[in-house]
């Protein structure tokens, strides 16, 4: 009997998970949570779905005109904890929610059914056994078999359902591609037009790109030049100060290193002159400045180059260094003088300590051999 008993209970268990998956097979189902918003003129709602899965959880949401709902009520969003039942339909199938709002905000659970023409449609187009999970992804970014034709259409037909979701959540749409492709050398790989629209390059700033520029660029160059902030307002500005022999590289190589407008506008009035591109990248990888350039005009030369500037901040010619120097007396240094002394350690401390040791006047050349020939505190004069 106790055998009789655990087999019917096994048989029991059997039944419910065969028809537990039965149901799985036909739908899917999960939670919902929503709030009532405003955009502009218009009411929207903002809606979370979510599902668990053997361990899995994920998550989903949008936020949606009340209109793309059916037998959404306006009035739950004042409403004071009311009953909701509402549809949202997409060509892949349909979301069915029941739940409660309360003071603008709801809860409940939903149900997913797909659409069996939708199935049927896909087939027609070459994509055959979507799974339920596909579908329930297939509508949830409404990838409808319209959008699928049309992008088919354009040339892209063999993407994968996965390639079709990326599309729609980064809004590779027909109408981006139709716009895009007259502006490219090449037609763009279904992996180019995601990375195009992740990084925000539009038909109108690829326009303006080649307008401002004068030439085609590739989709590589057209997303470096997002990545790093070259807009076609800083190409012109660049351009107010160096002309037009700038190049998109160089425009490029600008940003990277922070060669702004302002940058290069302060620069060439320090120096009188307007300096290279490859001189103003110097300029920012090594530090020179406008207020190092006014610095050492002040206390060393107007007639620095930009390479003795260089120089200067390269073997650490800094305006402290120099102060130091014509505290103990020497006003009058040239600018190799000031390179060699800090090559070979030669600082007002330095000199201090020559003195010290009977050396009164030692000139910026006797400082220098005296460090070159190994004088130290050890050494007498």
């Amino acid at each position: 009997m106790r055998k009789f008993a655990m087999w019917l209970a096994t048989a029991i268990l059997m039944v419910g998970a065969l028809t537990s998956r039965s149901k799985a097979d036909d739908s899917l189902q999960g939670e919902w949570q929503a709030k009532f918003q405003s955009r502009g003129d218009s009411a929207c709602l903002d809606l979370e779905m979510r599902r668990s899965s053997w361990g899995h959880h994920s998550s989903w949401g949008e936020t949606f005109k009340l209109n793309e709902f059916s037998g959404l009520d306006p009035s739950l969003a004042t409403a004071n904890d009311s009953p909701a039942h509402f549809e949202l339909r997409r060509d892949a199938g349909t979301f069915t929610f029941d739940g409660r709002f309360h003071n603008g905000e709801g809860n409940g659970t939903f149900r997913f059914a797909p659409s069996s023409d939708y199935v049927q449609g896909m087939k027609a187009l070459g994509y055959t056994g979507i799974s339920l999970e596909q579908l329930f992804s297939l509508a949830s970014h409404d990838v409808s078999r319209q959008l699928v034709k049309d992008i088919s259409d354009l040339g892209y037909r063999d993407l994968s359902l996965d390639e079709l979701i990326t599309f729609r959540i980064h809004g590779v749409s027909p109408e981006f591609i139709s716009a895009m492709r007259p502006l490219l050398p090449t037609n763009p790989s279904s992996d180019e037009l995601v990375t195009m629209r992740i990084h925000g390059v539009s038909p109108e700033f690829t326009k303006e790109m080649k307008s401002v520029l004068q030439k085609d660029f590739t989709v590589d160059q057209l997303v470096t030049f997002r990545i790093h902030g070259v807009s076609p307002e800083f190409v012109r500005d660049v351009r107010d100060h160096l002309g037009k022999g700038v190049t998109a590289d160089e425009l490029v190589t600008f940003r990277i290193h922070g060669v702004s407008p302002e940058f290069i506008k302060s620069v060439d009035t320090l120096l009188g002159q307007n300096i290279s591109a490859d001189e103003l990248v110097t300029f920012r990888i090594h530090g020179v400045s406008p207020e190092f350039v006014d610095q050492m005009h002040q206390l060393v030369s107007k007639n620095l180059s930009p390479e003795e500037l260089v120089t200067f901040r390269i073997h650490g010619v800094s305006p402290e260094f120099v102060k130091e120097m014509k505290g103990v007396g020497y006003d009058q240094i040239s600018p190799d003088q000031l390179v060699t002394m800090r090559i070979h350690g030669v600082d007002a401390a330095f000199v201090k300590e020559v003195r010290e040791h009977g050396y009164k006047n030692p000139s910026i050349d006797d400082l220098i051999e005296l460090r070159i020939h190994g004088y130290s505190r050890r050494s007498s004069l």
